[in-house]
């Protein structure tokens, strides 16, 4: 077990990338505190975490505000005696164009997804100097190095991680305190069943069983065709390399930024597209899009509407 009773904490733990983070955590040996504002997605997670024999405490957390972000780090420690590991995994996403981002829509994602981030390393800290040691791991994304439309804010805020682990790890190298960021590309974060449902909610309901029709097997196809490598992430992805930051094993890594993407970020500009046309990658967002469009509910944004 590489991180036998090391204490982690691990924020958005409930549910995606950071419930694929917790279960790994826990199946390497560590204690965890996991964190999500979601109460029925943290409770799942935790009741999985303890169904596999691993340490877990649950702590509902909105991470836009400090004080909860404090009273998560305290409970860590008070459970455990201690800080090893702080996994800054909370983040929303916001695709609009920018002269409709709203000033509140700002806000909501510069406090969750940059304040929330910052907050953590501000409490967490102190408790991993106090240990001599410790590993702090920033999610970030593809969109904090590469552009995209629609993504503005969104893009602010994970490129801003990247520059936060920077610094950090500068700052906090002589303590021991090693910082990283990983950049997930497309990573599949919801179940089929979830996933299908999230995206009905923006239908009709006369037109669910036409779209399950002609949709239903297809959704992976846009994520697999716009990469190099030919799968779909998963959750587990990013887990094996943050179970790699947080072990001894990643003991002289320090600052970066890992990139796990399928190999999206290698193409030039406009590569991306151009290989996924011919794949056949681009057609069923365009068909799914153009669909939408016709049959969504009045009043719906669906998020992959054209820019206006």
């Amino acid at each position: 077990m590489r991180l036998k009773d090391r204490v982690a904490v691990v924020t958005g733990g409930g549910q995606g990338i950071g419930r694929g983070i917790s279960l790994m955590f826990a199946r390497e040996g560590a204690r965890l505190a996991i964190a999500q504002r979601t109460a029925e997605k943290l409770e799942q997670t935790r009741k999985d975490i303890e169904a596999m024999g691993g340490e877990v405490i649950a702590v509902p957390t909105d991470v836009r505000h400090p004080e909860q972000v404090k009273n998560l780090i305290d409970a860590a420690q008070q459970r455990y005696g201690g800080l090893d590991v702080l996994v800054n995994n909370a983040g929303i996403g916001l695709r609009v164009p920018v002269d409709e981002v709203t000033v509140e829509d700002y806000d909501r994602l510069m406090d969750t997804n940059l304040k929330g981030l910052y907050m953590g390393c501000h409490y967490g800290v102190p408790a991993m100097k106090a240990r001599g040691q410790g590993s702090i791991i920033n999610i970030s994304s593809v969109h904090g190095v590469d552009g995209a439309p629609l993504n503005t804010v969104y893009a602010a805020t994970k490129g801003g991680i990247i520059g936060c682990t920077r610094a950090l790890a500068a700052e906090l190298a002589p303590f021991l305190i090693r910082v990283n960021t990983i950049s997930p590309g497309a990573i599949r974060i919801h179940d089929p069943q979830e996933r299908m449902e999230r995206i009905l909610s923006y239908v009709k309901e006369e037109f669910h069983d036409e779209f399950r029709e002609r949709f239903a097997d297809r959704l992976d196809e846009g994520s697999r065709f716009f990469q190099p490598l030919e799968i779909v992430g998963e959750p587990e992805d990013i887990a094996y390399a943050a179970v790699w930051l947080a072990s001894d094993e990643g003991r002289f890594v320090t600052g970066q930024n890992i990139v796990i993407d399928g190999g999206l970020t290698t193409y030039l500009a406009g590569h991306a597209s151009e290989r996924a046309r011919e794949r056949g990658g681009t057609s069923i967002w365009r068909e799914m899009r153009d669909w939408m469009e016709t049959h969504a509910k009045e009043g719906a944004e669906w998020p992959g509407r054209r820019p206006r």
